[in-house]
């Protein structure tokens, strides 16, 4: 389970927010379809940025190929450079569709006070709140 709060953890850090993983158990019993969604959000992206990793690395093997390459080959080349980059942008379309759906779902979960994330901004250490924790001492 690590490796996806690891995953989950990046990509709400990117966004803005800050996981406190020991509130997981209760918020997935509260709001298991939330919080699948923010699972599956965090990995589509994950996934989208590894596919989009290989692309920019088959598109640049391509190019350079493609700039050592006679006439004959220099066509089938960018056929292939041209398919490269649909998928490419197919890739770029499904992870930013994917980032919308983590913000909408890490919007809620911070709505409904599951304490499962904050923003970066709201987070407070217990201690500084009224009536929260033990004051620091000096």
């Amino acid at each position: 389970m690590s490796d996806y709060l690891d995953v989950l953890r990046h990509h709400t850090g990117k966004e803005g927010y800050v996981l406190h993983p020991d509130e997981l158990d209760e918020c997935c019993a509260r709001y298991p379809d939330v919080v699948c969604a923010l699972f599956a959000a965090a990995c589509t992206i994950a996934a989208a940025d590894a596919q989009i990793a290989m692309l920019n690395r088959a598109a640049n093997l391509l190019c350079d190929v493609h700039a050592d390459g006679d006439i004959h080959h220099v066509l089938s080349l960018r056929e292939r450079l041209d398919r490269v980059a649909d998928a490419l942008i197919r890739a770029l379309a499904w992870r930013d569709k994917a980032t919308a759906r983590l913000r909408q779902a890490c919007d809620a979960l911070t709505d409904l006070g599951t304490g499962l994330l904050t923003r970066s901004g709201d987070h407070t250490p217990a201690a500084d709140q009224p009536g929260g924790g033990t004051p620091a001492t000096p």
